[in-house]
């Protein structure tokens, strides 16, 4: 494969003359999502968390989750972690929890 076909592989933006490669947007493996959820209480918490557990559910019903609860001067502190079957099934979970 030549130089020239290697470029004609990249999407390029027409409007700001940018191109990137699939690969380096969507990593293999890259298929769990951290997130540390600070609250005032361990309800309010839960509650955001919760949110997130039902749109991962939405995005495959396969998704695992798990949490850890820990106290803070100001409150609580959840760290969690869902865990989805691939890759794409991450990336389409993190744009539609924008709206979260």
């Amino acid at each position: 494969m030549s130089v020239d076909e290697k470029v004609e592989l990249n999407e390029t933006c027409d409007s700001c003359g940018c191109f990137a490669e699939i690969g380096t947007i969507i990593g293999e493996g890259d298929d769990v999502m951290e997130l540390v959820i600070e609250a005032a209480a361990e309800a309010d918490a839960r509650e955001k968390f919760a949110a997130y557990e039902a749109l991962a559910k939405q995005v495959t019903a396969e998704a695992k989750s798990s949490s850890e609860l820990s106290r803070s001067p100001d409150g609580v502190i959840l760290k969690a972690r869902l865990q989805f079957t691939c890759t794409a099934e991450k990336l389409i979970f993190e744009m539609r929890a924008r709206s979260l």
